[in-house]
């Protein structure tokens, strides 16, 4: 199974301030065959513009490639956040650019996010928080088509005022597994982004119960991303990943070229 990081964040997006040439001498360091820069556009998000300077991207990007090419495989795509209140926009955003690969991802909901105190989850149970958005990513999964995979499915579990974050799966199997069918239905894929090791301590995003689950119901397209944000990251837990994801029964990991995936 190839070793590849195709969750990456730089200097593009708001809340990196790495430089992407670091990234890459980093991912030369750990092995990898492949790494894909995904740097954020979110149209929303309280607080913080995560509007990435696309012709400055692709242009920085394009010249890393052409300078490497003897390396390392260098895809250019973009993590965008899915929300159903920017429909048009997102849709004209990845049709309008030559992106490789395009994470779609839930980071807000209505106009709130998940990150600071309060918000999304007032007056909420951590099961009603969890209910919500499991629901909303089966929306967007439903409504969008200009994205390849989705990220960090479990990525509510890091936050919430509550002592214990943790996701009880079994209460949202029903809605995880139409996400599941809707995404395969559509020729869509799933991460298994690697920044979970930090917070649930034995695996990624999603845990390896619901990637056993999503390739059980006969889901094949997966990638792996560490959702680096400084160097010292990329590349982290891929190893483990891929023995995890061979147990399962995936063959190998899936790769994108102009938003197709790969024949390998």
């Amino acid at each position: 199974m190839r070793k590849i990081d195709y969750h990456m964040h730089t200097c593009f997006s708001a809340d990196s301030d790495a430089d992407p040439k670091e990234h890459i001498q980093q991912a030369i360091k750990m092995g990898l065959e492949e790494i894909c820069f995904t740097d954020h556009q979110d149209f929303y998000y309280p607080g913080t513009s995560f509007d990435v300077d696309v012709d400055r991207y692709l242009e920085t990007m394009m010249d890393l490639k052409q300078t490497y090419q003897d390396q390392l495989k260098i895809k250019i795509g973009i993590e965008v956040g899915l929300d159903c209140l920017y429909q048009d926009d997102i849709k004209n955003f990845i049709q309008t650019h030559p992106f490789d690969y395009v994470i779609g991802s839930i980071h807000a909901i209505g106009n709130t996010e998940f990150f600071l105190p309060g918000n999304f989850f007032d007056g909420k149970t951590k099961e009603e928080a969890h209910c919500d958005f499991f629901e909303e990513t089966l929306r967007c999964v439903q409504q969008f088509d200009d994205f390849n995979c989705l990220g960090h499915l479990d990525y509510i579990v890091r936050y919430g005022p509550y002592e214990d974050k943790s996701v009880d799966h079994a209460l949202y199997q029903d809605i995880i597994d139409d996400i599941f069918k809707t995404l395969i239905k559509k020729g869509k894929g799933i991460e298994v982004n690697t920044s979970g090791f930090k917070d649930l301590k034995t695996c990624g995003f999603p845990n390896f119960d619901q990637v056993q689950r999503y390739y059980d119901l006969g889901g094949r397209i997966i990638t792996i991303g560490t959702d680096s944000h400084t160097s010292d990251r990329v590349g982290e837990n891929v190893d483990r990943v891929i023995e995890e994801l061979e147990k399962i029964g995936f063959k190998d990991v899936s790769t994108f070229t102009k938003r197709v995936k790969d024949s390998i």
